[in-house]
Order: structure tokens, then C-alpha cells, then sequence
């Protein structure tokens, strides 16, 4: 029987590194390691090389799809739901009156938005008033300097309250309270100063109403250089603006609260306005003796 022995690298290596007489004999051991070393790192050379080939066809892939590196696709956009129920119409707000839109002598009710008509207001006389003519308003001057004969109306806010005047005086009279006229005391054809407070008093009554006794408010003057607005409020929360007609202003209200319900001393106030806005004049009336301007009876 042949005893064949298989030969390995190892054996080929021992063989040809074999001592002779011409070198220095080399350790077999140590060339067999150095051996399996340089076949070890040619094999990781190998896997880096492919590595680095697969990460190069996947980035040229992300480029042909236009992608950047480090970029995520964006999402897609979520699918459009349609109700199927009616969208309801919304309402308009209504806005509040301001003096910009204000109907001349009109009363505003402070917080409710609602303009209504001077003394024909939430609380109107129980007996509508008689309209006054020009000879009933000259009677009611009780001897006073007064417009003559020739007088003419110069002015009317609702049917209650007119301005009469000639050439040389003014007068205004009206006849909410009672059907004879409440006058106020006639003046000289001559425009006030702004800051002539007396000229701004209010005559005060008290009627009957629907809802009881209410305090009655009226005025009436001529307008002073360079104010285009007179503007009255009340403690229950009224602004008038008084109604302008040739060169006179004219102003009536009807108080929500009853006569007595409220502090005397902050009842009336009294702003003049520029056709800017500004305020000229800002007073508050004494009372009694600012409103009660009437001369054919007392308040």
C-alpha cells in the first residue's frame, strides 16, 4: 500500500525556505503567519471595493429620481373631503350709529345701537304735541325784545320745536310740554362765543308717557363760528347731536329714566365740535340754572 501524504502551501513553504549553506536559515513559523496575514487584508481590501461600488449605483440612483441626498420624499396631500351639509349664510353685524352717520337731532341709546327720533323715542307723549306756528311762538315772548311781525320760521326739528327769527333777533319755542308754546328767551341776531355756556342751556319739563313721567329736555340757539356739531348727553346714556338749519341748531329728548332717578349734577353735557372733530368746548350745565331756559313758565 502506498502511504501517500497529502502535500500543503505549508509544506511547499517549508521546503523552499530550507537552510543551505548560503543564507542565514528563516523561522518556517513566522513566514506561514506573515503569510496568512496578507491574505487576511487582501480580503478586506476586496469587501471595501465592493462596498464602496454598491454605495456609488445607489447614489447614482437617487440622482436620476431627483432626490438630494439627506431629502425625504414629500407626503402626499391628504384627500379632499366635500360636506355634504349647507353652509349656513353668515349674518351681517349691525353697527352702531356713530356721529358720522347720525340723523341730525336724532337720540341714540347708549349700548343698544338703535337710533331713534328725539322725543318720539322708546317713551313718546301721551298726547302728541300741537305744532307751534310763528304768531303763537311771537305771543309767547311775554313783552321780551323779540323778532317783529315780519319774523319768519328759520328752523323746525320733528313737529314740536321751531326757530324764529327777523333781522335783528331769534326766538325758538316748543309745544311738548303743553299745547301753548314754551318759549325760550329771545336773543340778538348775533352768534355766541364757544365757550359762552349760558348760550347751550336746555329747558327741563316733565311729561307723561306711555311708561310714567319723564323728564323732557329742549334747546335751541345759534351756531358759533367755527363749530359744525352740538352734541348733548344725558345721564341715562343718550347722545344727541343737535340738527343744524340755517346757521341755527336745534335739540329735543326724551329721558328713559323717571324725573329724580339720577344724580342732578351729571345730567346735562355739553361738547362743541370742529368739522375736524375736535372738541372746542366741553361742559357740564349747573343745574337749574342752565336748564330751565324757558320764559313762560317756570321747570
Amino acid at each position: 500500500m502506498n502511504d501517500e501524504r497529502r502535500v500543503t502551501p505549508e509544506d511547499d513553504l517549508r521546503a523552499a525556505l530550507a537552510p543551505d549553506d548560503t543564507i542565514t536559515p528563516l523561522d518556517p513559523a513566522r513566514v506561514i503567519a506573515g503569510a496568512r496575514r496578507r491574505r487576511k487584508v487582501r480580503g478586506l481590501a476586496t469587501a471595501g471595493v465592493a462596498s464602496v461600488a454598491v454605495l456609488a449605483v445607489a447614489a447614482g440612483g437617487l440622482l436620476a429620481s431627483d432626490w438630494t441626498l439627506g431629502t425625504a420624499p414629500e407626503p402626499a396631500d391628504p384627500p379632499l373631503v366635500v360636506s355634504t351639509e349647507p353652509t349656513p349664510t353668515p349674518r351681517p353685524t349691525p353697527l352702531p350709529p356713530t356721529p358720522s352717520n347720525l340723523t341730525p337731532g336724532a337720540t341714540i341709546t347708549s349700548g343698544s345701537g338703535v337710533t331713534t327720533p328725539g322725543p318720539t323715542a322708546s317713551d313718546p307723549p301721551t298726547s302728541p304735541p300741537t305744532p307751534p306756528t310763528v304768531p303763537s311762538c311771537l305771543v309767547a315772548s311775554n313783552g321780551e325784545p323779540a323778532p317783529g311781525p315780519a319774523a319768519k320760521q328759520r328752523g323746525t326739528l320733528g313737529n314740536s320745536l321751531i326757530v324764529v327769527a327777523d333781522s335783528n333777533y331769534w326766538m325758538a319755542c316748543d309745544t311738548t310740554f303743553r299745547t301753548t308754546p314754551s318759549a325760550r328767551r329771545p336773543a340778538k341776531l348775533q352768534r355766541p362765543a364757544v365757550q359762552d355756556n349760558d348760550a347751550f342751556a336746555v329747558a327741563n319739563n316733565v311729561i307723561e308717557t306711555a311708561a310714567g313721567q319723564r323728564d323732557y329736555f329742549w334747546a335751541a340757539g345759534m351756531l358759533p363760528a367755527g363749530v359744525a356739531t352740538v352734541r348733548y348727553s344725558f345721564v341715562d346714556g343718550a347722545v344727541v347731536d343737535a340738527k343744524v338749519s340755517n346757521g341755527f341748531w336745534m335739540m329735543r329728548h326724551v329721558s328713559t329714566l323717571p324725573p329724580g332717578a339720577h344724580d342732578l349734577g351729571d345730567r346735562v353735557r355739553v361738547q362743541l365740535l370742529s368739522p375736524t372733530g375736535a372738541v372746542l368746548n366741553d361742559v357740564r350745565l349747573n343745574w337749574g340754572t342752565q336748564t330751565c331756559a324757558q320764559i313762560s313758565h317756570g321747570c
